[in-house]
């Protein structure tokens, strides 16, 4: 969960509504109020962000199920509404079984969608054990390395590269090499290749994007995942203290080469 609306329409004028949207998805454990709930799910409904997103919706059923007055403040205004408002408030209430109670939240995160869905739940709970699984990404195998590794062995494979080109990703801290003059090219620097090639993709390099390209769509989810992970664990140890202080223990615990750069030196 990243992105929030902005607070102004465009006669510039404050939107009371989006204010609240903003302050209950970014952390509605910090600071609950049930109005604001009412307000956030109004915007919601009105600017059909469910649509767009469907974290969104479980992001309110899980607040009606975990903060009783909001449930309560929610059921008074069932009866005034109609339309889309009622139809929210009727999903909200009484959902589907396959999504009370956060039965949706993966045991192990297979994409960055996933990943929000556990961001949402700490967002609604204030809970890290969920966000341990995120953690949990940075640690899988450096598959960027063995891609790499294969395809410069490989004397049929498309992917070939320079002299300049293999400076270029040495910049990034992907350093390839030869252990003899008669030996493969290989990746020889130690460190997360999946990481490094991510951070250089971000970074909007092309030589990077074009080894993205040549990968299959399975190893391109790996490396999303890992990329997401290491992203939005950066991202809300700035906003969250409890995030903080799991990304330093993280850091110091066995685990991946990602673990490291949660928290920059």
């Amino acid at each position: 969960m990243s992105d929030t609306p902005t607070a102004t329409q465009d006669s510039a004028e404050p939107d009371p509504d989006a204010i609240k949207f903003a302050e209950v998805t970014s952390g509605i454990y910090r600071r609950f109020d049930a109005e604001s709930v009412w307000m956030a799910l109004r915007y919601a409904v009105g600017h059909q962000l469910f649509n767009e997103n469907p974290t969104i919706m479980l992001m309110f059923v899980r607040i009606a199920e975990v903060y009783p007055e909001a449930r309560q403040r929610l059921q008074e205004q069932q009866n005034e509404e109609t339309g889309p408002p009622r139809q929210a408030i009727d999903l909200i209430l009484d959902p589907p079984q396959e999504i009370r109670d956060a039965q949706y939240l993966p045991d192990s995160i297979q994409s960055p969608g996933e990943m929000d869905l556990c961001w949402a739940e700490f967002l609604v709970t204030g809970k890290t054990d969920v966000v341990t699984r995120i953690v949990a990404v940075l640690d899988r195998d450096d598959l960027t390395r063995d891609f790499l590794n294969q395809q410069l062995s490989d004397e049929s494979s498309t992917l070939e590269l320079s002299d300049d080109e293999r400076n270029e990703l040495q910049q990034f801290g992907i350093g390839i090499g030869k252990l003899s003059e008669d030996a493969q090219w290989e990746v020889m620097t130690p460190g997360d290749s999946d990481l490094f090639l991510w951070l250089a993709i971000k970074n909007q390099n092309e030589l990077c994007s074009r080894i993205l390209q040549a990968m299959d769509e399975p190893l391109q989810l790996h490396l999303a995942s890992k990329g997401a992970a290491l992203w939005s664990l950066q991202a809300n140890a700035t906003q969250h203290g409890s995030i903080r202080l799991l990304c330093e223990e993280a850091g110091k615990q066995p685990g991946g080469f990602g673990r490291k750069l949660l928290i920059p030196a």
